[in-house]
């Protein structure tokens, strides 16, 4: 058992090949160099895969971890870390998933699992505190996300058990299949339900109430906790507008600044933003309010449909990259299409990111031509026709017919149709763009380019840039700003708390309240260069993984769009990121990183970051 608090000090390793479950310790060295999740993930992975692995193959695995404040007093730090080789961009994919999954694995007694193997047939895996089995899951497969759980809760008679689950798109491997957790967030980039589906494994659940999580320093931890606490208390955004609204007010405001992705980011401006506004939402929508474990945010919202066609549906409320995704971007305007949208996802298992993306990709080939309404099979796909974007997810879900061309994602969809649509598939290396601006925000366009999972908003934050710290228009310290987010996000998704708490705890750059946080919870004795090391280790890690896929420098780019179409309208117009510029950034972001001219780490950074006992310089040349 390891020394330090905050830890099991085990994990389980699930055989599904062999139908073998075992334990095993989390080794101390491992924690000191890679604390928690996002750093246990990372390392992990590279370990235990080989270079070129299928992502959808029996040799790729599946690794869940929890952070060393999941399960403590911390506040709002309920995540669950999930790492594979992606089937969607083929690197290293990292999604997190909030609710209480990730404190009830550490309550059985375990800091995370692996998973490796292929099952011969369903299975979902039952953890019933320190008792963990395989069991049949056929009469599942098929079934809806909600399906699932609520039966495998009367299976064992326990309605109080966590549960993450995919749906039909994960079996039938859809490219950006999610994996939901609890019924009330999902896993959603990169393909990772797709990933568990192709190992045949339908569901996790647990009970854990045996193991209770200790910190080293309680009274430095509760002076800790108190303070965040009250900074919560204090701040209007997390304690009056996330609670009521969620993200959801982020439409209004990115609409104002004329930087809200509009019909395929044609435009930034959406002339109907206040029909699918936070206050429309709520109006047509709300029903109540939930929240994580040990989160005094809660902006986490249940919704049911009152009138239309629709009425009567019931589903989590839409959050704003949903709204992004599956309302301006595909020029919706109505609240119950997006709801409807995002309950078709929800239950199947689909990314709404991805999947709104990838439709509103579909209506610009049809709206030019290259994809007709007889390859469409009758959907006349263009922007604002709500029922078309409902007729191609279900279309997506079933995987036939154009529905399995689009559960390819954007990147392929586009590779296969040639004829341009490169410069307007909205990708980065295969993960389609969540709803903050390229153009809108020079730090982004660096950020996205060299994000190691490609289109997230997770890495580099936009709102250091939205809110003025930090000039928008300018690239000048923009590889410095991405360098201090992206460490600070890192150590986020590492220690797992969540971003709803980043303005409490810190967004552009490590500082003592980081070290303060890790060193009274967990019992270590970290300085703030040794923090900042472990950030850029893990960073430095991810992006070997993918220079070991063949990922290098051509990969750190962004879509054509926004490198020669500038803003046509609004408070934004005339801004974009020509590659000359974007060249100019990356030339300085990898120095800054200790990488070459082409984005690889060099030799002497391996070791400095004491990587070279897993990194090989093999691995990092082709």
């Amino acid at each position: 058992m390891t020394k330090y608090s905050g830890y099991c000090g085990k994990f389980l390793r699930v055989n599904l090949s062999k139908g073998i479950i075992t334990e095993e310790e989390l080794p101390g060295k491992v924690i000191e160099k890679y604390i928690g999740a996002n750093g246990l993930g990372a390392y992990y992975l590279y370990k235990e895969t080989e270079k070129g692995v299928d992502p959808l193959g029996e040799n790729n695995k599946l690794i869940l971890f929890t952070g060393p404040l999941t399960g403590t007093i911390f506040p709002s730090s309920p995540k669950i870390g999930i790492f594979s080789k992606s089937p969607l961009t083929g690197g290293f994919m990292d999604s997190y998933a909030g609710g209480h999954f990730g404190a009830e694995l550490k309550f059985a007694g375990y800091d995370g699992m692996i998973v490796e193997g292929k099952s011969e047939k369903p299975v979902y895996i039952w953890i019933n505190n320190g008792e963990v089995e395989l069991r049949d899951a056929a009469e599942y497969w098929g079934k809806s996300t909600t399906e699932t759980r609520e039966a495998i809760k009367k299976e064992v008679n326990d309605d109080l058990i966590r549960i993450a689950v995919i749906g039909p798109a994960g079996e039938k491997m859809v490219h950006y299949a999610c994996i939901m957790v609890d019924g009330t967030h999902a896993a959603g980039r990169g393909g990772l339900g797709a990933v568990m589906g192709s190992k045949k494994l339908k569901a996790i659940a647990i009970r854990g109430t045996k193991n209770s999580i200790k910190v080293a320093d309680e009274e430095k931890t509760n002076e800790i906790v108190e303070s965040i606490f009250e900074e919560v208390r204090t701040n209007k955004v997390m304690s009056e507008t996330l609670p009521t609204f969620g993200t959801t007010t982020a439409t209004l405001a990115n609409n104002s600044t004329g930087i809200l992705g509009t019909r395929n980011w044609q435009t930034e401006v959406f002339e109907n933003a206040e029909d699918i506004s936070h206050i429309a939402l709520k109006e047509q929508l709300f029903e109540k309010t939930l929240s994580c474990f040990q989160c005094p945010v809660r902006c986490v919202h249940y919704c049911k449909i009152k009138e239309g066609e629709y009425k009567g549906l019931e589903t989590m409320k839409p959050q704003y990259e949903t709204v992004y995704s599956l309302g301006s971007l595909c020029g919706i305007n109505d609240p119950k299409v997006i709801a409807k949208a995002n309950y078709i996802c929800n239950e199947a298992g689909i990314d709404t990111i991805s999947a709104g993306v990838s439709i509103a990709f579909v209506m610009e080939c049809f709206e030019k031509g290259i994809l007709t309404e007889k390859e469409l099979e009758g959907i006349e796909a263009r922007f604002g026709n709500g029922k078309a974007v409902i007729a191609l997810l279900e279309k997506v879900v079933a995987k036939e017919g154009i529905g399995e061309f689009i559960s390819l994602g954007t990147k392929r969809m586009s590779e296969k149709l040639g004829k341009g649509t490169e410069k307007f598939a909205i990708h980065v290396k295969g993960l389609e763009l969540a709803g903050h601006s390229i153009r809108g925000y020079k730090g982004m366009s660096l950020g996205y380019a060299v994000s190691n999972r490609g289109g997230s908003h997770q890495d580099m934050r936009h709102i250091p840039e939205r809110s003025g710290q930090f000039d928008r228009r300018s690239i000048e310290g923009k590889e410095q700003l991405v360098v201090d987010i992206t460490s600070t996000t890192v150590i986020r998704d590492t220690f797992t708390y969540c971003a709803m708490v980043e303005g409490v705890i810190g967004r552009v750059g490590l500082t003592e309240k980081h070290v303060n946080i890790i060193n009274a919870v967990c019992g270590f004795d970290f300085d703030l260069e040794e923090l900042k090391t472990i950030a850029t280790r893990i960073l430095n890690l991810e992006r070997c993984f993918n220079i070991r896929e063949g990922m290098d420098r051509k990969d750190d780019t962004i879509p054509g769009r926004f490198m020669t179409e500038p803003i046509p309208e609004g408070p934004s117009k005339g801004m974009y990121t020509p590659k000359e510029e974007l060249d100019e950034m990356l030339d300085k972001f990898y120095k800054l990183r200790g990488w070459d001219e082409n984005g690889i780490p060099l030799q002497e950074t391996i070791k400095e970051l004491g990587l070279d006992d897993i990194v090989k310089d093999k691995d990092l040349r082709s």
